[in-house]
């Protein structure tokens, strides 16, 4: 049986389709991960200077509500057990107003079509 020169025999052809679909589910992979990649580390930048903003803020609250009150340790305190309340509040709350936002958003970011 005689091959033709110009047309690689179908093994060789399916070889290089598969290799091809390989390196294309590579790349998917790779273009998927640095997307969620950076989007982590974009909200974590945003995380950590709102952080340093809240972390200000309710210092300069404890300092306003000790001075009106007249002991800095008293507003210490006050702004101590509101954030004991927001914890709580987190707590019970989470699995709605936190873990399905946060879930919704990667399954997002990782189905996201870019050939468009």
């Amino acid at each position: 049986m005689e091959q033709n020169k110009t047309n690689p025999p179908i093994i060789e052809q399916i070889k290089e389709y598969v290799e091809t679909k390989i390196k294309l589910y590579k790349y998917i992979a790779i273009d998927k991960t640095t997307t969620i990649a950076s989007s982590v580390i974009a909200y974590a930048i945003i995380a950590v200077l709102g952080l340093f903003i809240l972390m200000f803020a309710t210092i300069t609250l404890a300092l306003a509500l000790g001075s009106l009150i007249g002991s800095y340790w008293a507003g210490f305190g006050i702004v101590t057990l509101i954030f004991i309340i927001l914890a709580v509040l987190v707590l019970v709350l989470k699995a709605k107003y936190i873990e399905a936002p946060l879930i919704g958003f990667f399954i997002s970011k990782f189905f996201k079509d870019n050939s468009k």
